[in-house]
């Protein structure tokens, strides 16, 4: 597989342009980079989201939980195949939530569309490191 410095950089873009609505609390501006076929799964129990009506309610979820929001990520690794391209990621997100600023570590993928409309997410995934799973373990420990 080859990953052209042209498909880089377009889904270079399409993630920054997600963070940057994210950030501003913009869901149609999140929503115009989803394909219509998306799924976007969470850390939480409850958040897996199928279609754009699924997806954009989760979102607004969090936008009514939280006074200000912050998606930043670590090093993207993208690889494509025609018009398919794949990212994986370190990602800190930082809220204010009940007036406490809380960060999340955690790490990302998603599975991104090349269409006419340009890079479209199919799927994207955010999970957290299991807690009381020590480093060098594989599973958590359990009580």
């Amino acid at each position: 597989m080859f990953l052209s410095d042209k498909t880089r950089e377009a889904v270079v873009r399409t993630m920054y342009a997600y963070a940057a609505a994210y950030n501003r609390k913009d869901a149609d501006g999140v929503m115009e980079l989803m394909a219509p076929e998306i799924i976007a799964i969470g850390c939480g129990q409850d958040e897996w989201a199928e279609g754009p009506e699924q997806v954009r309610a989760g979102m607004e979820r969090d936008f009514a939980q939280c006074d200000t929001v912050s998606v930043e990520y670590g090093d993207l690794r993208i690889a494509a195949d025609g018009i398919i391209a794949w990212v994986a990621a370190p990602f800190e997100i930082t809220a204010i939530a009940g007036g406490k600023m809380q960060a999340l570590r955690g790490r990302m993928t998603a599975v991104l569309m090349n269409t006419w409309d340009g890079w479209r997410f199919v799927q994207m995934h955010f999970s957290l490191p299991a807690a009381g799973q020590e480093e060098g373990q594989s599973f958590p420990a359990q009580g």
